[in-house]
């Protein structure tokens, strides 16, 4: 049986209210591109991110939620979701009510350097490298954990520093980049291995 379909808003409300800030966004005032995936990316997003009913997924800057959503609705995993807007959030909270899944998906308000991931088991990001910078650290040390099966999914710009496991194309033109990065195994990367593989 296919699994059941998220609810979302419709194709032209998402394309003119998802973000009226954006065309006011400057680089260097966000920690992530002022704009959502798009719902094909989000689905391939989930796709390899191989989330199960077992699995606690957290989406960083996760704008309004369409991925924590895709993954409890599809896949029955639990969802955290961190952002910062509060138009953002109040459209991730009508979607979670009108998707039914107040018992699988939250959203917490608040700065998504500072979340406590150690309850994550998949962690997706679309932030600028700069964030992803920051947060090289935690996600290192998420990674290097032997006893728990985490996967990081980064969109458009990988993890400075770490070569990832897998590398995936999605978009209608797949010009979207995915890194996969998994807790075993891991290994560091040159600057020059690092950017080699973000461009193949």
């Amino acid at each position: 049986m296919a699994a059941p379909k998220p609810v979302y808003f419709d194709e032209e409300e998402d394309e003119e209210e998802q973000n009226p800030g954006a065309f006011m966004w400057m680089e260097g005032d966000s920690l992530a591109p002022p704009c959502q995936s798009d719902r094909d990316v989000v689905s391939k997003i989930v796709d390899i991110a191989r989330v199960t009913p077992n699995d606690v997924l957290f989406d960083l800057g996760c704008g309004d939620g369409r991925i924590c959503i895709e993954a409890a609705k599809r896949f029955g995993a639990r969802a955290r979701g961190v952002e910062i807007e509060e138009f953002l959030i109040k459209r991730f909270r009508e979607l979670i009510v009108a998707n039914d899944l107040q018992q699988l998906v939250s959203v917490s308000h608040g700065d998504l350097l500072a979340e406590d991931l150690s309850e994550a088991t998949a962690i997706v990001t679309y932030l600028l490298p700069d964030a992803l910078d920051q947060l090289t650290p935690k996600f290192t040390k998420l990674l290097s954990q032997t006893d728990k099966d985490v996967r990081i999914i980064c969109n458009t710009w990988g993890i400075p520093g770490l070569i990832p496991d897998e590398r995936h194309d999605a978009g209608p033109y797949g010009n979207v980049p995915l890194f996969v990065y998994k807790s075993s195994g891991r290994h560091g990367a040159s600057k020059e291995q690092a950017e080699e593989l973000r461009q193949t």
